[in-house]
């Protein structure tokens, strides 16, 4: 991984092999850990990917999103229309996208009375650091899933110590 700005690393423990991620020298067993090499066994996601992974984004999501960057303020008809999605389906992407972050709703006012919903970009670095923020929680979850699988092959190997195809393994 690069050092530029905003950059993380990931980092192992020599003692006794704990990994972090972060943008500084952790520590860990009471020395620094060491940056983990850059030469990783799966290649890292594309952004289309990791968008699609981690936060659940569709190409209809990243439409709406994009069409919305670039065009600012828009409701969801004038989104349905500009985009060619049904209307429930823009309000549908416009609301994940909220929650996501990257876009700010608010009720505005008719002058004929009654109201409609806007959706707005946020900020780049707000949509980055919410991004960021997002991806961290959906780190720490995989990572909780990754220790589950750890825990269930070494009950599963002790609850099987009896099994002979494990000892044949074992013995060779």
């Amino acid at each position: 991984m690069d050092t530029s700005e905003g950059a993380v690393d990931v980092f192992e423990c020599g003692t006794c092999g704990n990994v972090a991620v972060g943008d500084g020298g952790p520590t860990c067993c009471g020395d620094p850990m060491s940056t983990v090499g850059t030469d990783p066994v799966v290649e890292p996601p594309t952004l289309e990917e990791l968008l699609r992974t981690v936060f659940d984004m569709s190409d209809a999501a990243m439409d709406i999103c994009l069409c919305v960057m670039e065009g600012g303020e828009q409701t969801v008809l004038e989104l349905a229309e500009r985009t060619d999605y049904d209307r429930s389906v823009a309000a549908r992407h416009l609301n994940h996208l909220v929650e996501l972050g990257v876009l700010e709703k608010r009720r505005k006012l008719l002058k004929e009375g009654g109201h409609v919903y806007v959706y707005s970009p946020k900020s780049p670095e707000t949509v980055r650091r919410g991004f960021e923020r997002q991806f961290l929680l959906w780190l720490a979850g995989a990572v909780d899933r990754l220790e589950e699988l750890r825990r269930e092959k070494v009950e599963g190997i002790v609850d099987d110590a009896d099994d002979t195809q494990w000892q044949l393994y074992h013995e060779e």
